[in-house]
């Protein structure tokens, strides 16, 4: 299988599906669609980032473990509850969000 060749059969598929679906009845309006469509609207370049603020930093379970947060943090957030089970799984926090946790407020009490 070639996957560039799979890639423009799956845009150009797309194109035509959603194009099958645009009336437009001035033809101006028309015209500079159809050139926005054809530059690429349809399918833009990819997006790529790095954000270091997106790291893992741990979980809320950690959290609770070293006293940051009160043992019922623990039990309530979750990941993937369900009716037939109601532990899921750890939630994973990322380093701005743990830091944020940790980091004391104004006016806020310490214990």
């Amino acid at each position: 299988m070639d996957v560039f060749e799979l890639r423009s059969r799956l845009i150009g598929d797309y194109a035509r599906y959603t194009r099958s679906f645009i009336k437009i009845a001035d033809q101006r309006i028309d015209a500079k669609v159809q050139s926005e469509l054809n530059a690429g609207a349809f399918w833009p370049e990819p997006l790529l980032q790095l954000n270091p603020t997106f790291k893992p930093g741990g979980t809320i379970d950690e959290l609770v473990a070293d006293g940051t947060l009160h043992k019922e943090c623990a039990r309530i957030f979750r990941n993937d509850k369900t009716d037939h089970d109601h532990t899921g799984l750890q939630l994973v926090l990322h380093t701005h969000q743990t830091e944020a946790i940790r980091k004391p407020r104004r006016g806020s009490l310490t214990y």
